[in-house]
C-alpha cells in the first residue's frame, strides 16, 4: 500500500502542475493575468537551466494549452492542437516544456475524440507501470456486478459518494450521466467536481464552455454537467489555485475538503453530495508519509463515511505489462462486459484497496467508425452519419455537434477530427436536435447543418 500511495502522489504532483496551470492560465480572461501565469511557470522551471545558458527560443514558447487561446475560447480546440503540432519539435527540445508537452497534447487529443489517446497517455513515463505478465485470479468469493447498480445500492447507506476518475481516460466518465440520474432519485442534489471553476456556481450558468474547467473540454464530461444542470443539481467548485506553505503537501487537499464542506454540508446539514475527484484525491486514508487526500479530510470534517470508488487502475493499457494482473484476469475471462465492481456476497465487501471502497473494472475498448464502443454501451449514444457537406475539404478539420440553441462557445455534445471527404468517422449523439459545423484550424467555417436524432 505504501508503494501505491507513493506512486499516486508522484502522479498527483504531475497532475497538479498540469491542472493548476491550465485552470489558472486558460481560464483567465485578461491577457495580463495569462502573461503573469506564464512568467510564474517559467520561473518555476528556471532551476532546470544552468546559469550560463541564455534564453533563446524558450522566450518564444508559451504553455502549450495557451496556443491560439482566443480561437480556443471561441470554440475551436483544433486551432490549439494544430499549433501544438506545428511547434512540436521546439516543445520536445524545450527544457521548460519538454516534460509536460506530451501530456497536454494527449489531453487535447482526448478532447478531440481520438479514441485511444487516453490509453496512449497512460504509457507516459509518469503514469506507466510494469507488472509481471501474469494474471492474478479474482478471489472466488467475489462476483461481478454492474458498477451502476452497486453504487446505486450503496449510495443509500451514506450521504457522500466520491468518484476518483482518471483524467486521461474519458471512458471513466461514461457512467456520470447514469449516476447523476440514480443519485437524484435518492435525494442527492449537489455535484462537486475538482475541475470546476467558480463560473459554474453563477446563477446564470447554463452550459459548460472553455471557462468552466479544464477537463470539461472533454465533451463526455461536459454533457454530464449539462444533465446535472438540467436536472437541478447545484454545482460546486472546490479546488484552489493557492499553493500553500512550502512543505505542506496536504494544503490543496485540505482546502478542497474545507471548500466542499463550507459550500454543502455547512449550508444544508442534510445534504447528499456527489464528488468527482482526480485520482488519489478520492482516497479515504492518510498516506504513511502523512499526506491527507481530500476524501480523507472530508470524511473527518463532515463526519460521514463516504462511498469511494476508484476508476483509473482497472482499465486498458497499450501493453499487457502495463495492466493490473487482476484486470488481465477479469477481462481474459470475459467477466467485464460493462463497468463492473466485484462484490463478495458472503462478506458484503468490494474488491478495492485500503484507500478506496471499490475498484471499477472497465471493458476493453473496441473501435468502430473511428469511435469507441463504450459511447454506445455506457453512454447510450447512437452513431450519426456526418452530412456530406460537412465532410467537404481536405486536411485536418473538426466536426462539432451542439445542442440546438447552444452557442458556438459551448463545449459540444460531440466532436471528431476528419482529414478527407471519405473519412468514415461518425458522430456519437443521444436523441435530440443538434446543429453541426465543420471548422479548419484557422477557424474558417466550412459548412453548417442541422440534425435530428430519434
Amino acid at each position: 500500500m505504501k508503494m501505491v500511495m507513493q506512486g499516486m502522489k508522484t502522479r498527483l504532483s504531475r497532475a497538479l502542475i498540469v491542472c493548476l496551470l491550465t485552470q489558472t492560465v486558460l481560464a483567465q480572461r485578461k491577457f495580463s493575468l495569462a502573461r503573469d501565469a506564464r512568467i510564474r511557470f517559467a520561473k518555476a522551471f528556471r532551476s532546470m537551466r544552468t546559469s550560463g545558458n541564455r534564453i533563446s527560443q524558450e522566450e518564444t514558447l508559451v504553455f502549450p494549452g495557451l496556443l491560439k487561446k482566443e480561437a480556443l475560447e471561441a470554440g475551436n480546440p483544433l486551432a490549439t492542437y494544430a499549433a501544438m503540432l506545428d511547434l512540436e519539435p521546439q516543445y520536445r527540445k524545450s527544457k521548460i516544456f519538454g516534460g509536460i508537452y506530451p501530456e497536454i497534447r494527449f489531453n487535447f487529443e482526448e478532447f478531440l475524440g481520438f479514441p485511444l489517446a487516453g490509453v496512449q497517455a497512460m504509457s507516459l513515463p509518469m503514469y506507466r507501470r510494469k507488472t509481471p505478465s501474469v494474471e492474478t485470479p479474482i478471489p472466488k468469493s467475489f462476483k461481478p456486478e454492474s458498477a451502476l447498480n452497486v453504487i446505486e445500492r450503496e449510495a443509500r447507506k451514506t450521504r457522500l459518494v466520491v468518484f476518483g476518475e482518471e483524467h486521461h481516460l474519458p471512458q471513466t466518465r461514461s457512467l456520470y450521466e447514469s449516476l447523476l440520474r440514480v443519485l437524484w432519485r435518492q435525494g442527492y442534489r449537489y455535484l462537486a467536481a475538482e475541475t470546476f471553476t467558480d463560473e459554474v456556481m453563477r446563477p446564470d450558468f447554463r452550459s459548460p464552455d472553455y471557462q468552466s474547467g479544464y477537463y470539461l473540454y472533454d465533451p463526455v464530461f461536459a454533457s454530464a454537467v449539462r444533465v446535472a444542470k438540467d436536472m437541478g443539481y447545484k454545482l460546486i467548485a472546490y479546488d484552489t489555485k493557492e499553493r500553500g506553505p512550502s512543505g505542506d503537501a496536504s494544503f490543496r487537499d485540505r482546502t478542497q475538503a474545507e471548500n466542499i464542506k463550507a459550500r454543502t454540508f455547512d449550508l444544508d446539514p442534510g445534504a447528499k453530495v456527489f464528488v468527482i475527484a482526480g485520482r488519489g484525491h478520492a482516497s479515504e486514508e492518510t498516506a504513511q508519509d502523512g499526506w491527507t487526500p481530500m476524501a480523507s479530510v472530508l470524511k473527518r470534517l463532515a463526519g460521514i463515511n463516504p462511498l469511494t470508488v476508484y476508476a483509473p487502475t482497472m482499465s486498458q493499457r497499450l501493453t499487457s505489462e502495463e495492466e493490473d494482473p487482476l484486470y488481465r484476469f477479469a477481462t481474459s475471462r470475459r467477466l467485464v462486459r460493462r463497468p463492473t465492481i466485484f462484490v463478495s456476497r458472503d462478506e458484503g465487501r468490494f474488491l478495492g484497496s485500503g484507500s478506496f471502497d471499490a475498484y471499477i473494472f472497465w471493458p476493453r475498448i473496441n473501435i468502430e467508425n473511428g469511435r469507441p464502443d463504450w459511447m454506445v454501451q455506457a453512454l447510450g449514444r447512437s452513431r450519426a452519419q456526418i452530412p456530406p457537406q460537412l465532410r467537404s475539404g481536405h486536411g485536418m478539420r473538426i466536426v462539432q455537434a451542439f445542442r440546438e440553441g447552444d452557442r458556438a462557445t459551448a463545449i459540444p455534445v460531440d466532436q471528431v477530427v476528419i482529414y478527407e471527404p471519405n473519412d468514415r468517422k461518425v458522430l456519437m449523439l443521444h436523441a435530440g436536435r443538434f446543429w453541426l459545423r465543420t471548422l479548419d484550424s484557422d477557424s474558417n467555417v466550412i459548412a453548417e447543418a442541422h440534425l435530428s436524432v430519434p
